[in-house]
């Protein structure tokens, strides 16, 4: 594979949140044919579990979504519509698994097998399991869908096959309270921090409990599936999709590559020496990250230039414009809706 292929582009992500998204709509009295004719791929993308859609995609979809459907808290809709059978096999490697440490280990290190649209990092806090939630893709304006479908998908999903349901006890949101905050209220019931630094939702510490349908031998097989499959949609620019996240964590203050190289684990030299196998750079993955928020920006929100500089770090406009033209070849003007 070429390794300077967007990963965006790459079809990794199944089907299933985009055929739940359909599902909703539909109740809504949208057709799906009303859903594709905004968008450059058709329903047949999603008739199978053996199709994939890229981010790009996907991404398009939940975008179009939000803008037909009369509930804007539908990442909330999709996540408390998704079940094990919504996580593939990775749903059922969790619910075989021989205890809730068990489960808690294999969720967030084969993520990329179910149809994920956030890395998900965990750790025990307090006595509590800490699940933080980064986004994967460069679109602030869905954001609160992702994060949404993410937190409330673990606690449908995982309330399937613990012993006793899984509930928020506390959340953490890097975006401003929604019109419709009331609804995670509802959905949620614990206390919720808006405009922090990560996205975070608390639970109760997983222990050793079995779980309801634990099975050492349908789990092993599941394992196996669940890792052929992270297997076969990994490749070596998987690790520029790593940097890129660790960018994103704070766009407005980009991390330099000693503190992402840090975040990593390893020294500036060896992020260096990688990027360049993977014939790129640390500032052409920053270039990027800027360039497909700053697109972002300018296609879904009524920010004005000065206002996008300033997010993404630039101090002076004319800084933003310079690079903005050499990114594109046209200037931010030229990408308004």
């Amino acid at each position: 594979m070429n390794p300077n292929q967007d990963h965006f582009d790459r079809p990794v992500l199944s089907p299933q949140i985009a055929n739940l998204i359909l599902d909703i709509l539909g109740e809504q009295g949208i057709p799906a044919h009303q859903l594709f004719s905004r968008l450059d791929f058709d329903h047949g993308q999603l008739a199978s579990e053996d199709s994939y859609l890229s981010f790009h995609q996907m991404f398009a979809l939940i975008n179009a979504a939000l803008r037909l459907s009369p509930t804007p808290w539908l990442g909330l809709k999709v996540g408390d519509s998704e079940t094990i059978g919504t996580w593939g096999v990775l749903g059922y490697a969790l619910m075989s698994s021989a205890s809730e440490l068990e489960a808690a280990e294999i969720g967030p290190k084969y993520y990329q097998a179910a149809p994920s649209l956030m890395q998900t990092r965990t750790a025990i806090e307090d006595s509590r399991q800490r699940i933080e939630m980064t986004p994967v893709y460069p679109a602030e304006r869905l954001v609160p869908f992702c994060v949404e479908e993410n937190m409330m998908g673990i606690c449908k999903v995982a309330s399937e096959y613990l012993q006793e349901p899984v509930r928020a006890l506390e959340i953490s949101l890097t975006y401003p309270k929604p019109v419709y905050s009331r609804k995670y209220e509802e959905y949620f019931d614990c206390p919720i921090h808006y405009n922090a630094d990560r996205n975070i939702l608390w639970t109760r510490a997983p222990t050793d409990r079995p779980l309801r349908n634990s099975d050492a031998a349908s789990a092993r097989i599941c394992l196996k599936l669940t890792e052929e499959m992270v297997q076969r949609n990994r490749d070596e620019d998987d690790f520029m999709l790593t940097v890129r996240r660790e960018l994103l964590r704070n766009p407005g203050n980009m991390s330099g590559m000693e503190q992402v190289a840090s975040e990593l684990a390893m020294s500036s030299r060896t992020l260096r020496r990688k990027l360049t196998s993977l014939q790129t750079s640390f500032r052409a993955l920053q270039d990027d990250v800027r360039k497909n928020l700053a697109l972002d920006y300018l296609r879904n929100t009524q920010l004005n230039i000065d206002q996008i500089a300033h997010r993404l770090g630039y101090s002076e406009t004319v800084n933003f414009r310079r690079a903005f033209k050499h990114w594109t070849n046209h200037p931010p003007s030229h990408f308004r809706g």
